[in-house]
């Protein structure tokens, strides 16, 4: 265990090779656990009470964790792999969830808010952010795009270029295009080329 601007980081059994840490704020933890493998992840963290949390036996490379404000909250489930250039953004409390056993291409941006506010003409603020839940076994391609208050259901697949602008409470289905739909239902899918 390490401390970086009052966030501690614990490494259980875990490797990290060139990760880099951006934080401020009070009792914020970043935990990974035993097996997981970090290559050249960067934790920003501007706030207080969040939490990172990396399961057990995940990969990730060139993973971005980006948390603003308070009580926020980014799981990455065990044995998940994040291949590359992977943004994760949470601000307003709210978490990003991703289930076990998932597989995520690269280029691939999630984020619970906007980052600024859109009003609604009496000046009330209309685009408040929101949890983003992709279950288990879901396998994310590249460039996909997850935005807020989106859910996933498990042993589905979203496929490239995808924006995901709302919930798929179905199981094994493909979702795809612009925003994302349901394309084909009673699939799965398995890491191995069969």
């Amino acid at each position: 265990m390490f401390r970086v601007h009052g966030t501690k980081i614990i490494c259980n059994g875990a490797a990290l090779y060139k990760c880099r840490f951006h934080c401020a704020g009070k009792n914020n933890s970043i935990v990974v656990s035993e097996g997981a493998i970090l290559r050249n992840c960067k934790f920003k963290i501007k706030g207080n009470n969040n939490v990172i949390e990396i399961g057990d036996s995940v990969s990730i490379k060139d993973g971005e964790f980006w948390i603003e404000e308070d009580g926020n909250r980014i799981e990455v489930g065990a044995r998940s792999s994040l291949c590359g250039k992977i943004h994760l953004a949470c601000t307003e409390g709210t978490c990003i969830k991703i289930g076990e056993s998932c597989l995520f291409s690269s280029e691939i941006v999630i984020r619970t808010g906007d980052s600024h506010s859109v009003l609604n003409l009496e000046g009330h603020r209309i685009n408040h952010a929101q949890d983003v839940n992709i279950d288990n076994h879901v396998w994310v391609g590249q460039r996909v795009c997850i935005t807020k208050g989106t859910h996933i259901s498990s042993n589905s697949v979203v496929g490239t270029g995808a924006v995901c602008t709302k919930s798929i409470e179905e199981s094994n289905v493909v979702i795809a295009g612009v925003p994302a739909q349901i394309v084909k239902r009673n699939v799965t899918w398995c890491n191995e080329r069969i």
